[in-house]
């Protein structure tokens, strides 16, 4: 999003420069600052030609000539209908990984080995194969295309490999309310018996089999489904020899194809909220889904309104209202793409707790100011000059031209589609874009996703519609039995956690030392912990060469063998860990107060919530578990952390957790600790840095 919204700045002052710098016929010279000059006469732009033939097999295949560099590229696009997965939601991606994982007569390691020795690239996706390379090396090249098209292997380690990948990825789900936010409009926009709704989980890539990539393989992989680009330094004859030659065994086969019910927005405006305890800024989506292929005839009309609304730059009016006049986000955005089965439109935010709703009363004031005013000619003017710009330097690359091809054949456009595009775009008026508005817009249907804390949002949202809530996965969440809160305050809360881990015997402790395990991005790191009850702490990880202390009195980062003082802030969060058992201290007189906000679900079960403040070391939220009283999660400004397999420290009947696990903004991590020692005697070394 960023690099777009760069470019489409870049391109709208270059145009405004080039204009700026034209003195008009019969003018004394003067420039009058006090209006926009008078677009010019647009340029003629020549789109190189595409050449095609189609294959005995149905293979469709596009050729660009460009002979300014020996180089020539293949990209392989399968035209299946959208499959729903079902109980495999993520099977797809994961053959597009694993197509690329070696095949019946070369392993991965050789197939790397092969393709970096000739300088080339070779990617798989769901939907094809694209591969590049100096022309001298394209026979070779498309040796290994081939194989890697014919022939996967899939086989069990590998798909092991990709499984693991795709699992760490979720992991990190938590921590990023983006994705929240996009599986909770995937579900409230598409459902569950549509494509567009289904949300991978760790059951469903679990139950993907290799079984299902040899099946699909076979089923959706077909040449008379598929179209083939080549382009760069290539002749038609070429081109053809080569597709003769590598494609033409390629054996069609009827693919299956699927029929869906096109999606309905819903009636009347909707609220949907993810929780994401303690976050102190909501992602908010407003969003409904629309029916907006490619070859609509208002498609140009529609795609430039968007732009006047939120997809244009700093001129376009979200930004200008929500960001450069409210101050509420850094940006907000709308995108409206085109889709031959269903679309979406939708604006996007992330805005500080304390102006969710008056930011979602702004969007709602844009979404009808679009629909129901004219836009002005100076806004008309200038999205239309970033779209041709945009248009004009997407031209540089051959391979645009490939694409536009295939969307040609693949969509069923006319032949002259992009040819008259800038035309189409010149000849818009204002009414046009306020037709494209009346239609594709509909503040009535709109749904309002909000992921953030939940404590929140639930009264600020409720005037906007009636009100669901969703898990991190677009489920309808469970909702905490509000009964476990009868009788009970935080202090009591507190109390019960302290007397089933042992009570005042933690202030017996006056020294801790222990061994953990901490894994995370694909690291292994054994970590030592030296504890002085409410005085000094540290972290050592020697693998890493690294150690954080706090002695008494400032804090410092040592990494290898360099020191730093760690700011106030960080600090302040090492001095907390000083407290072995920091439940002693949660009184007023050291500054905390403590809450109970209230019942909340986690790990399906009803649970206790409870806020910890303090004015240094800032605030947690808390959860503890009614039943046993234990302690099960913590949400904090560093992550998420799930607290498991409580035991008795050895010699002792204190408790103490030995498994957690969560997200932090450095990725997903486990903590499995190995030992714990209680009052022992620590070298007053390891609290001194050099």
């Amino acid at each position: 999003m960023k690099n777009k919204f760069i470019l489409s700045i870049v391109l709208s002052v270059a145009f405004l420069f080039t204009q700026c710098t034209s003195v008009p016929s019969g003018s004394t010279g003067k420039l009058d600052r006090s209006k926009a000059p008078e677009a010019g006469e647009a340029r003629k732009v020549e789109i190189a030609k595409s050449q095609s033939f189609t294959l005995d097999n149905g293979l469709e295949v596009f050729v660009v000539e460009n002979h300014k560099l020996p180089q020539v590229s293949y990209s392989l696009v399968v035209d299946y209908d959208p499959i729903m997965e079902g109980k495999r939601v993520g099977m797809l991606t994961m053959f597009g990984s694993m197509l690329r994982r070696g095949t019946e007569t070369r392993t991965k390691e050789k197939l790397d080995e092969e393709i970096d020795f000739m300088g080339a690239n070779l990617t798989t996706y769901s939907r094809g194969i694209y591969a590049s390379s100096l022309k001298r090396h394209s026979d070779n090249l498309l040796v290994l295309f081939s194989d890697v098209l014919y022939n996967p292997s899939f086989l069990d380690e590998e798909l092991t490999k990709v499984r693991k990948e795709s699992l760490s990825n979720l992991q990190s789900l938590p921590s990023s309310p983006e994705q929240i936010a996009n599986n909770v409009v995937a579900k409230v926009n598409y459902g569950n018996n549509h494509p567009y709704g289904e949300v991978e989980t760790e059951t469903t890539l679990n139950a993907v089999k290799n079984e299902d990539l040899k099946d699909f393989h076979q089923a959706y992989f077909r040449p008379n489904v598929s179209y083939l680009a080549i382009v760069g330094d290539i002749t038609l004859e070429e081109a053809k020899k080569q597709a003769e030659k590598y494609f033409a065994k390629w054996e069609k086969k009827d693919v299956p194809t699927t029929k869906y019910d096109t999606p309905k927005a819903v009636e009347k405006p909707q609220v949907a909220i993810s929780n994401r305890a303690g976050a102190v800024q909501t992602v908010i989506n407003v969003t409904y889904p629309v029916l907006y292929p490619l070859g609509s005839d208002d498609y140009v009309a529609a795609r430039l309104m968007n732009g006047i609304l939120g997809n244009s730059g700093f001129g376009a009016r979200l930004i200008q209202n929500l960001r450069e006049d409210k101050a509420y986000t850094y940006g907000a955005y709308s995108s409206l793409r085109p889709d031959e089965l269903s679309s979406s439109f939708k604006m996007s935010a992330s805005v500080r707790n304390e102006v969710t709703d008056s930011a979602i009363v702004q969007f709602l004031y844009e979404l009808k100011r679009i629909k129901d005013e004219p836009v002005t000619q100076l806004e008309l003017d200038r999205v239309k000059a970033s779209a041709i710009g945009s248009f004009v330097r997407s031209l540089e690359s051959p391979q645009t031209v490939a694409n536009f091809a295939i969307n040609i054949a693949q969509h069923d456009l006319p032949a002259d589609f992009y040819s008259n595009y800038i035309q189409k775009i010149n000849a818009l008026t204002i009414e046009d874009i306020q037709n494209a508005a009346k239609k594709y817009i509909k503040p009535e249907n709109i749904t309002i996703v909000a992921v953030g804390d939940q404590s929140i949002l639930l009264e600020k949202l409720a005037p906007f519609g009636n009100v669901q809530v969703y898990d991190a996965f677009g489920e309808m969440a469970a909702q905490a039995d509000q009964r476990i809160l009868i009788g009970m305050n935080a202090d009591k809360v507190i109390q019960k956690y302290l007397d089933k881990i042992g009570g005042k015997k933690w202030n017996e402790v006056t020294s801790m030392e222990k061994k953990q395990v901490m894994n995370i991005a694909g690291m292994s790191m054994e970590q030592k912990i030296y504890v002085q009850n409410q005085q000094k702490v540290a972290l050592e990880i020697a693998k890493m060469g690294m150690k954080q202390v706090y002695n008494g009195k400032k804090a410092y980062l040592v990494m290898q063998g360099r020191t730093q003082e760690l700011p106030p802030a960080q600090a302040n969060s090492i001095k907390e860990q000083t407290f072995i058992n920091p439940y002693f201290q949660y009184d007023k007189s050291n500054g905390y107060t403590v809450e109970l906000v209230g019942a909340q679900v986690v790990e399906e079960k009803s649970v206790f919530e409870i806020k910890i403040t303090h004015k240094e070391y800032g605030e947690r939220l808390q959860y503890f578990d009614p039943t046993t009283g234990l302690l099960i999660k913590e949400v904090s400004a560093e992550g998420e952390m799930l607290v498991k397999d409580y035991r008795k420290i050895p010699n002792t009947n204190l408790l103490l957790p030995y498994k957690m696990e969560g997200n932090s903004p450095q990725g997903a991590y486990k903590i499995e600790v190995q030992e714990v020692k209680l009052n022992p005697t620590i070298d007053a070394k390891v609290f001194v840095v050099e």
